[in-house]
């Protein structure tokens, strides 16, 4: 078995001849042009690429990247994907032209070879997922974006005691708190960085993996309106140095190693490593911008001309608050500004779901939160049903009102947040969450629930909050006897 670093999540595993990509976003940018591959792959490695098989993880377009799926991959390709309790992801392959559309139940194994296979573990509320590779006597783990802890992370290591690899994420794409204004003096100082790096590490050393390699946040930010987040990167380099001082005060075995695009690993040669600075981050960026200048420019006046379409926005939101229950209109969602601004000037649309009202408004209420979008992105996330990638491409700024306290004011955001995501896919009106196929991929994923219960009932009883150190403590690694 061998793989190769394509990109920021993007991966090629090779096995008997069998070739498997994951999440190859591997041309241009995604996010209406905000993320972009840092460092971008090589040329001839993208030239020379083909595939049997193609494995999203989930729908997010720096894992789902559509123009790389149709320039780059034959759509008679296999895609693999997790059966998910809705089809949004099989549609979306539709519309792509992608018809051979293979879905795998959680936690079963797929066989690509005689020797060659891939089991798909799903987790989280919105669809989200890990693929474990084996390729003859090597396990690797891309755990990705997937944030396994507890029983569903025991259930991985329980089908697998020995893990060879682990590649997983190590940067936040949140946009709190970075997207709010003057998030600087509203938040504690951020350990954002940290808590990414110690989320890595700890996870790595309690699984046990003999490689861990800082995956799937390997990006930065060229336009505009989001090239200032590029200060808030946890870099590969600065995951490794922790992962070595965790490891070495618990006395854990294991390597981290660095992999930028282009780099190999085979069980018969090794690691083969691509060199490169990700101390210079801010050059290789300007070299970036300079290589993109025209893609660049040609975004901005497109951008200058578009204009808010208030009917489209009108009918999406209409269709969100007409599916939600009754209980989150009235107590758990509280009204909602989107102000835009194009040549017409500055459009105000509220949301309100207690009233189920969407308007347009001549001023903006002082005890709302205000999402501030371009026109662009909103109508294209109102007409193709993509608010749920709008968050992570941090081409919002969120203002929040005046409350007594940080986390009051910011919980209608965050939830807000949350049932764009849900909506989207297809877990609003509740009465598709109990339809065969939802509950049959549910029942497979009874893991998750009973972590949830269990996280609320320690909150509720004991005050005690989640803590990331508490569920991958090293010392906590029990036998395979004992899984789950």
């Amino acid at each position: 078995m061998q793989f190769t670093i394509l990109s920021h999540a993007g991966i090629l595993i090779e096995h008997d001849g069998v070739r498997l990509v994951c999440d190859p976003w591997l041309i241009g940018s995604c996010y209406w042009r905000s993320w972009w591959n840092f460092p971008e792959p090589p040329a001839g490695l993208i030239a020379d690429l083909r595939a049997d098989y193609v494995y999203l993880t989930h729908l997010h377009w720096d894992h789902f990247h559509g123009p790389s799926l149709k320039k780059l991959f034959d759509p008679g390709t296999t895609i693999l994907m997790p059966k998910a309790p809705t089809r949004r992801m099989v549609r979306d392959l539709h519309w792509l032209g992608f018809h051979n559309v293979r879905e795998i139940p959680h936690g079963e194994r797929f066989r690509m070879g005689s020797s060659f296979t891939l089991r798909s573990y799903q987790f989280g509320p919105a669809v989200d997922s890990a693929a474990v590779v084996t390729g003859g006597d090597c396990h690797l783990f891309n755990c990705n974006d997937a944030k396994f802890f507890g029983l569903p992370l025991r259930q991985i290591m329980r089908d697998f005691p020995r893990i060879d690899f682990i590649l997983r994420s190590h940067s936040s794409a949140s946009p709190i708190p970075y997207c709010v204004e003057n998030y600087q003096t509203l938040f504690p100082p951020s350990t954002a960085d940290y808590d990414s790096a110690d989320q890595f590490a700890r996870c790595a050393l309690f699984v046990g993996a003999r490689y861990a390699v800082p995956f799937a946040s390997n990006h930065c930010f060229l336009h505009a309106e989001t090239e200032r987040f590029n200060s808030t990167a946890t870099t590969p380099e600065d995951v490794r140095k922790h992962y070595q001082r965790l490891a070495a005060e618990t006395h854990q075995p294991g390597e981290c190693v660095v992999m930028p695009p282009g780099s190999r690993w085979s069980d018969t040669d090794g690691f083969s490593v691509v060199p490169f600075d990700f101390g210079n981050r801010a050059g290789y960026i300007d070299s970036l911008k300079a290589r993109h200048g025209e893609q660049l420019a040609a975004t901005y006046r497109e951008e200058a001309a578009a204009m808010a379409d208030f009917d489209t926005f009108r009918r999406y939101f209409e269709g969100l608050l007409n599916a939600l229950p009754r209980i989150a209109r009235q107590r758990l969602l509280p009204a909602v500004l989107f102000r835009t601004r194009d040549a017409a000037g500055t459009h105000l649309w509220l949301v309100d779901p207690k009233r189920r009202h969407v308007r347009v408004v001549q001023s903006a209420p002082s005890d709302c939160v205000i999402f501030d979008v371009h026109p662009r992105v909103l109508n294209d996330c109102a007409s193709l049903r993509m608010f749920s990638v709008w968050s992570a491409s941090k081409r919002l700024k969120i203002h929040l009102p005046s409350a007594a306290n940080i986390g009051s004011a910011v919980g209608p955001a965050s939830r807000w947040l949350t049932v764009l995501d849900l909506y989207e896919v297809d877990m609003l009106p509740l009465r598709r969450n109990f339809s065969p196929r939802s509950l049959s991929v549910r029942v497979r994923r009874w893991r998750e629930a009973v972590e949830v219960a269990r996280i609320l009932l320690r909150r509720l009883l004991f005050g005690r909050r989640f803590s990331v150190a508490e569920v991958y403590t090293p010392t906590a690694r029990i036998s395979s006897a004992q899984r789950i």
